[in-house]
């Protein structure tokens, strides 16, 4: 990856997590109708990096705009605007950052972010001057005081100053330097502060001139330039002069030593030494006092340091981004280790073979490959919170559109999942919290009238069950009319069964069919009959399964059962015939002897086994999987009582063969293309002995 490619991918992380925050940050102040003065600082903070990091980047539309909402809150700050123009705030600061997202994901595609942001631009400078017009007469100015005399400051009284309020430990030298930037190159101040962060690892303690950077200060850099007094060991002298050297759009460094304060314009070119030549004379020695000494160094400088400061510098980063491609890559790079593994402790070339050395290393490995893969395993699993928030703001968009309220319930956001399900799990959710606002929540009008709080709520839940992660979407709007749906089934000719003979899941199972849809007007959010196929077929992608329930005036709820991941799995193998099949483990509850047991026919023909005077349901895996060659009698065999969302049942099988580590396979293009998606199969694995066995999927087995 070259070095531009490193600095593009990096703008983009860092650029979408700061939005993400952000949104949440304003969506959570929209409910208590303002922000506190904490969170106003941080929404400043956020544009401010966004603006600087662009500029750098030369996204200059992208800077401009962050530069716009900057001010604004540079003037929210300011004065506290009215409780009336707080809703106006949020609007115009969500719709800069959707502008934001949509900028970054043209550049994460590869293409210039050309997006006009002058439309929003103006309305947020009108806005800007509404609040100005609001102000209080009377209200103290912004402080300025130092402005003339910062300005007026001639190179030695500036390095004086700085270097004297400067803190070293002992064994550090003090350095001093002026960046000069090149002219009309813009965003001085962001610039500046960039200067600073690239050597924050190298010294001790730092000061700088203009001392806040995070007001701005682009005139004043722009024409006296940037100051800093740093102390560090003597051997970071040249890395740090390096590193600001090789800053970009920088036009000229100036460099000296604490003993060179005295008279280090000799080292200044002469334009640079005749136009600092005439402020100098006239504030005279007094400037120094003029200008007010640093009280307090910035935060992170100079705090938390220890004498020896050099030890820490090696230990200050705990967290490091890596590219996903590499962490899926070292995935499949485990997973066939674990294959060569069973391959190599399985190999029937030892079968008869007592080799107590190699069977007591092979454990050895075992254990090394499962600690191996647990680790990997961990690097991957992200947690569902972020995607889960980012409904908020579906939720609040659908709802001023539509003139409906609502909330959203978010509960389990800690469960963990792989990050390949996680990035196919956004678009399925974003389909079904539409559909429950625009399908299910009525206005407060109609939620009045019918007993209910006029504010609907919307439940977004996930948890871990049997290595699948259910999420639910459930909401307690209208529901579903399980009539129309049957009566748009004929119409379309999904079904010839009489209404009474088709069941709550068959009826409300019509909705997740293509073009399905009971909106008889085409909205913008619903009524193509697109949404829930749209869902049905992200999930079968991933290997995973919905379910819709639904009571007419009550709600509806919708259940995605999701694996935990697409990677690695434990399990137990059964034969049926000559076929092979892998339990996941953690839907196993016991296996047992069927001859131990009763077994019973119910009068629909179902069969029956009784454990502990407990009846469970009997599945024959051989009639499932059309398995000729099989075994037929309940008596002999093995029995897996396995347990799911959906219910317990017993799995009727040939043998027990005993525990598999399997790394999950999808099913060959030509199986799927052939036969589609196999009821109750969810992928198959490589044996030790170079096999093929499928995985069961038992939720999608047993329903």
């Amino acid at each position: 990856m070259s070095e531009m490619d490193s600095m593009v991918s990096m703008y983009v992380l860092e650029n979408s997590q700061l939005l993400e925050q952000l949104e949440e940050l304003l969506l959570g102040g929209e409910k208590n109708e303002g922000l506190s003065k904490e969170q106003i600082d941080e929404t400043f903070r956020v544009m401010h990096t966004i603006k600087g990091s662009s500029a750098m980047m030369e996204y200059n539309d992208v800077a401009t705009l962050a530069h716009a909402v900057e001010d604004l809150f540079s003037k929210i700050r300011e004065t506290n605007p009215p409780e009336s123009e707080w809703e106006r705030i949020f609007d115009i600061v969500l719709e800069s950052i959707d502008f934001f997202k949509e900028e970054i994901e043209k550049i994460q595609d590869g293409n210039a972010p050309d997006g006009d942001p002058q439309k929003l631009c103006s309305e947020l400078a009108e806005l800007r001057k509404r609040l100005e017009g609001e102000e209080g007469i009377g209200e103290p100015a912004t402080p300025a005081q130092d402005d003339d005399a910062k300005q007026a400051q001639g190179l030695n009284d500036i390095a004086r100053s700085l270097l004297g309020n400067l803190k070293a430990l002992p064994g550090d030298k003090k350095f001093w330097a002026k960046i000069l930037f090149e002219k009309g190159c813009q965003m001085e101040t962001i610039r500046a502060d960039s200067i600073k962060m690239s050597i924050k690892d190298l010294y001790s303690s730092i000061l700088t001139w203009p001392e806040d950077l995070e007001t701005e200060h682009d005139a004043e850099i722009a024409e006296n330039g940037f100051w800093m007094a740093f102390s560090t060991p003597e051997e970071y002298e040249e890395i740090i002069k390096q590193k600001v050297e090789e800053t970009m759009l920088v036009e000229s460094v100036l460099f000296g030593e604490e003993d060179e304060a005295a008279a280090p314009a000799a080292t200044a070119d002469l334009k640079q030494q005749e136009a600092e030549k005439e402020p100098a004379d006239e504030c005279g020695e007094d400037a120094a006092q003029k200008e007010p000494a640093p009280q307090k160094e910035p935060s992170g400088d100079n705090k938390g340091k220890k004498k020896q400061g050099k030890e820490d510098k090696t230990v200050k980063q705990s967290f490091i981004s890596v590219n996903v491609n590499k962490i899926d890559k070292l995935m499949n790079l485990v997973g066939e280790i674990v294959t060569t593994e069973s391959m190599v402790t399985k190999n029937s070339d030892l079968a008869d073979l007592h080799l107590e050395n190699f069977e007591k290393q092979a454990r050895q490995l075992r254990k090394l490959t499962d600690e191996l893969q647990d680790i990997v395993m961990s690097i991957r699993m992200v947690p569902v919170a972020a995607t889960f928030h980012k409904m908020q703001r579906i939720v609040r968009d659908i709802g001023k559109k539509t003139n409906k309220e609502a909330e959203l319930v978010i509960i389990g956001e800690d469960t963990e999942v792989d990050k390949n399900i996680i990035d196919n799990l956004s678009d399925p959710l974003m389909h079904l919290i539409r559909n429950a606002m625009d399908h299910g929540i009525e206005t407060p009008e109609e939620r009045s009238a019918a007993g209910k709080d006029p504010r609907g709520k919307i439940t977004l839940e996930a948890n871990s069950t049997s290595g699948d992660i259910i999420v639910r979407v459930m909401d307690d709007g209208i529901g579903m009319d399980r009539a129309k749906i049957i009566q748009k089934a004929y119409e379309k000719g999904l079904t010839s069964k009489p209404e009474n003979e088709i069941t709550d899941k068959e009826a409300y199972g019509f909705t997740l069919l293509p073009g399905f849809s009971t909106n008889d007007a085409v909205t913008e959010y619903s009524g193509r009959g697109v949404g829930m196929d749209v869902v049905h077929k992200n999930l079968e992608k991933i290997g995973g399964s919905i379910t819709v329930d639904s009571e007419h005036g009550k709600g509806t709820t919708i259940t995605m059962h999701i694996p935990l991941t697409l990677a690695i799995m434990d399990g137990m193998k059964v034969t049926v015939g000559k076929s092979t099949y892998i339990i996941p483990t953690l839907a196993i509850r016991e296996s047992l002897e069927p001859r131990l047991h009763e077994i019973v026919t119910e009068p629909n023909g179902n069969e029956m086994i009784i454990i502990r005077g407990v009846c469970y349901p009997i599945v024959r895996l051989h009639k499932v999987f059309h398995v000729q060659g099989s075994e037929d009698d309940l008596k002999r065999g093995i029995m897996v009582l396995v347990d799911s969302e959906v219910g317990e049942a017993c799995l009727f099988a040939d043998k027990l063969l005993g525990e598999q580590q399997a790394v999950v396979k999808p099913m060959p293009l030509y199986v799927s293309k052939t036969i589609k998606r196999i009821k109750g199969i969810s992928g198959c694995t490589i044996m030790g002995d170079g096999e093929i066995a499928l995985i069961l999927d038992i939720n999608n087995l047993l329903a």
